[in-house]
């Protein structure tokens, strides 16, 4: 479990890290250096969850490093909405959708099955629910609805899934 967790978010950081590339040709220096930045900041929270995620002992702390990963995904694809950047926004959130569908649902359902009313963990546990159901609901209206962003289908679609994802969380 561990394992495909940890090689999910390694591919999630690649797949970010390529999807938000420009074409071959050449790219002016300003823009070169503002990708790099974008995507190593990405990818050094990326990395830090996935260790983490991999030092994980139990359902809820997997769930709460999921979390955590979704979190800096959604965050990353604020940023690419502000940017005006659809592709890397439709890329981003569908990423996100496989940390929520792949790693977050999985171990908050697993931990719901380990962690009974009553558990001093409990509380936690609908912590971290509560935060991953808020963070699903407000994501959709931090991503702008009109100019590039809001008129590529592409971003229409990414967004109706994480939309969808919000009923797997369950209720906190």
């Amino acid at each position: 479990m561990r394992r495909s967790l940890v090689t999910l978010v390694a591919f999630i950081a690649l797949a970010a890290w390529a999807g938000a590339q420009g074409p071959p040709p050449p790219l002016p220096a300003a823009t070169q250096a503002k990708l790099f930045k974008n995507n190593r900041k990405l990818l050094e929270n990326l990395v830090n969850h996935g260790i983490e995620l991999a030092k994980a002992d139990s359902p809820l702390r997997r769930a709460e490093e999921c979390r955590k990963t979704a979190k800096t995904l959604a965050n990353s694809m604020e940023r690419a909405a502000e940017d005006q950047d659809p592709d890397r926004v439709a890329e981003l959130a569908r990423l996100m959708g496989d940390v929520v569908r792949e790693g977050l649902v999985p171990n908050l359902n697993a931990a719901q099955l380990e962690i009974k009313p009553g558990d001093p963990l409990a509380p936690q546990l609908v912590k971290v629910r509560e935060l991953a159901t808020d963070d699903l609901i407000s994501l959709p209206a931090r991503i702008p609805t009109d100019g590039k962003v809001g008129d590529s289908q592409k971003v229409k679609d990414a967004i109706a899934v994480i939309q969808a994802l919000q009923g797997s969380l369950g209720k906190p």
